[in-house]
């Protein structure tokens, strides 16, 4: 049975994300990059030409990734009527306005900036969707109050615009953040130094990797009182815990100029499937979900047998 590229490049993508894990049986390069740097691009190197390698394995993974991206692009660049309502068409078209549109735009921008925009966030997706609909349906409280504002929206075939979903979800932004805050879906930050730094009265010289996490931060009970609990109100800006907390105690996109460029892109997302969701649907745990939840952690995190619901349709 033929597969479509598209669908063909999606199943890879996920077989790339979830197999870069951060133990033993993942990349030893990328394992190794991470307390000696310096020796990850000459390992690589070797591990590539060791057939069945992780490294190897991935490096296969990605040129294919690459190379169908790369078809999807052309074919969409050579058709004559590409539309304006598609992100790809816009970048072509874009590509093809000016000159300088077209030295920027080159068509490998463009394929990355297509897997970056549509792609890069389908693991973090599914998993914070999971996680969401996981943690809901074992706090009542936060179900009732989470329906309550949805259904005050109006009509459930009414398709909420982006401001509405600015102004008019203010609970379900605070569901979403506090699932995020709950189960971080990034596991670990990178930056590296680029000049000799102080942080914190050490002396980070240049070249320095220096790693976040965080879901450690998320924790901090400094920032998070009572980290273990799922309270979203904890995400009001009128409430004191959120107006004394530190800006940079809630990280799930990264931050600085190199944070994750969907950002908005990704919480609009979140907040409209979870609308269209409990407009039809409640959740509740299946009989055969294990617990307490067992994770993997790869460049990514995700459930290690995913998670287990019963979806009851509401009658209302």
């Amino acid at each position: 049975m033929s597969v479509d590229p598209a669908t063909d490049f999606i199943g890879k993508h996920f077989h790339a994300t979830t197999s870069l894990k951060m133990d033993l049986s993942g990349s030893l390069s990328i394992v190794l990059g991470q307390f000696v740097p310096f020796l990850q691009e000459p390992v690589r190197q070797l591990m590539l030409r060791v057939p069945g390698s992780a490294d190897r394995r991935l490096e296969e993974t990605n040129s294919a990734m690459s190379g169908l991206l790369d078809e999807i692009v052309a074919e969409r660049a050579a058709q004559a009527d590409r539309g304006q309502k598609n992100f790809l068409s816009v970048l072509l078209n874009a590509s093809e306005s000016t000159e300088a549109m077209r030295k920027l735009l080159t068509p490998d921008y463009v394929s990355a900036l297509t897997y970056e925009h549509l792609l890069a966030g389908s693991v973090t997706m599914s998993f914070t969707l999971s996680s969401l609909v996981y943690l809901v349906a074992m706090h009542p409280e936060v179900e009732e109050k989470l329906l309550r504002e949805i259904d005050a929206f109006g009509p459930k075939d009414v398709v909420p615009s982006s401001d509405e979903l600015q102004t008019k979800f203010p609970y379900v932004e605070q569901v979403v953040k506090e699932t995020m805050r709950f189960y971080t879906a990034s596991p670990l930050v990178a930056r590296e130094a680029s000049e000799d730094v102080e942080v914190g009265g050490y002396l980070l010289p240049k070249g320095t990797w220096v790693w976040l996490t965080p879901g450690v931060l998320a924790k901090d009970p400094k920032d998070f009182p009572d980290p273990d609990v799922f309270r979203p109100e904890r995400f009001d800006p009128e409430s004191e815990e959120c107006k004394r907390r530190h800006p940079y105690a809630f990280i799930p996109f990264g931050i600085g100029p190199r944070a994750c460029i969907g950002q908005k892109f990704a919480m609009q997302q979140l907040k409209l499937v979870v609308i269209h969701l409990y407009r039809k649907y409640v959740f509740r745990h299946s009989p055969r979900m294990e617990f307490p939840l067992q994770f993997q952690y790869s460049i990514l995190v995700n459930f290690k047998y995913g998670v287990k619901v019963q979806f009851i349709e509401r009658k209302n």
